[in-house]
């Protein structure tokens, strides 16, 4: 295989197939056959939505890199590349039971202690910029405890909060069901089903049940067996679990509950009952509880994102450039681990200096970090409103 099938190879699986470690509480699934994206979910914090990263967009960013491993377009990247098949030649390793190994494995963000590796951080900064990864392991440790805060504000709002809930429901419902209308055949017959099972669930909330992930696989919609229905049952399902997270969230309010099943039932009905529902309720700052719930995901969807394009950076560096094609020779232990240990130190903070040649790639990681920061900024500013 040519240096530039393989990295450009390499580079799309990395955007397709990330690797994404439980980070924070937050975890990603892969894609299925019913939800064809990427879904991030934060096990932490179960007001928050989980946040989709559908295939069409993934790919996108492959559109937008493919620039980024062609040999007249990037030329350090093939420069790199070129070390990195010398040192694989070599195969030169520190002895796993030297002493410094694991320290200093850890203090340069290697999975292994060898120039290879520190080779491949070189590779990487000619397409990712470096200075990525250490901002994105700053801002996650702030992401726990910024949103511990925000919770809190609701917690301790319960009326506000209860009404955000509802309203929310109400908004994504609405929004939703306009689309099961007759000029989509493939929706529209299923628009009574889906508002029933909708109901159901609320009914099953209501008596203290679960919604497991049998009532997926248990609730089937019409057109589910003939392909050409594929995107639009898929549209169906992806819509449900929307809401049904929604009407979890409200699962020990009965009366939160008994609105959203007469919101589904007659939308005259639930407007008279949440009006009643209002005025026995102190809701003077909802408009400040609703801000800071909204910026809670917000916060999340950014920081997922951003676990995302780290974890395309990792997977093309840790797991698909080691995929390639060139013949291992047999490992040859060093004889000076000192000395390959300086290598190695030198190799890592020179990929920090490294000005990456895929200026688009570029922009998508700075903007993401940027989106994140403006986000949290918004966080912080909707909670001292509501103090």
């Amino acid at each position: 295989m040519r240096d530039c099938d393989f990295l450009h190879q390499a580079l799309e699986q990395a955007f397709l197939h990330p690797i994404v470690y439980y980070s924070k509480g937050v975890s990603m699934a892969d894609y299925t056959n019913l939800t064809d994206c990427l879904r991030f979910s934060d096990d932490l914090h179960h007001l928050l939505l989980p946040y989709a990263l559908s295939k069409e967009s993934v790919k996108k960013y492959i559109a937008i890199s493919e620039k980024a491993t062609h040999p007249k377009r990037n030329q350090k990247l093939y420069d790199e590349y070129e070390t990195y098949k010398h040192f694989i030649s070599e195969n030169t390793v520190i002895p796993a039971d030297y002493p410094e190994s694991q320290t200093m494995r850890k203090k340069l963000d290697l999975l292994e202690l060898s120039r290879q590796a520190a080779q491949r951080k070189k590779i990487c900064a000619a397409i990712f910029p470096s200075v990525f990864a250490s901002e994105y392991s700053e801002l996650c440790q702030q992401y726990v405890s910024g949103l511990a805060r925000a919770e809190e504000i609701l917690h301790s709002n319960p009326a506000a909060y209860n009404l955000a809930l509802i309203n929310d429901f109400a908004a994504a419902y609405k929004k939703i069901i306009k689309k099961f209308n007759i000029s989509d055949f493939i929706l529209w017959v299923n628009k009574k089903r889906f508002r029933f099972y909708l109901n159901e669930a609320a009914q099953l909330l209501k008596s203290h049940q679960v919604i497991s992930v049998e009532f997926y696989e248990d609730h089937p919609f019409h057109g589910e067996r003939y392909k050409i229905a594929r995107y639009k049952i898929m549209q169906c399902k992806n819509n449900l679990k929307q809401l049904l997270f929604l009407l979890q969230k409200m699962a020990n309010e009965p009366q939160l509950l008994n609105l959203a099943q007469h919101l589904l039932a007659n939308p005259k009905t639930y407007a008279d009952m949440l009006a009643k529902y209002r005025s026995t309720q102190k809701t003077d700052n909802i408009s400040a509880i609703s801000a800071v719930l909204h910026n809670m995901q917000n916060v999340f969807d950014k920081h997922a994102f951003l676990l995302y394009l780290n974890g395309v950076r990792f997977a093309f560096e840790n797991k698909y450039l080691k995929e390639t094609p060139l013949k291992n020779n047999p490992p040859l232990p060093t004889v000076s681990p000192q000395n390959e240990i300086r290598k190695i130190i030198k190799i890592v903070e020179e990929s920090q200096k490294i000005t990456p040649m895929s200026g688009k790639i570029t922009q998508l990681y700075t903007q993401a970090l940027k989106d994140y920061k403006e986000a949290v900024q918004k966080l912080n500013n909707s909670i001292n409103k509501s103090l």
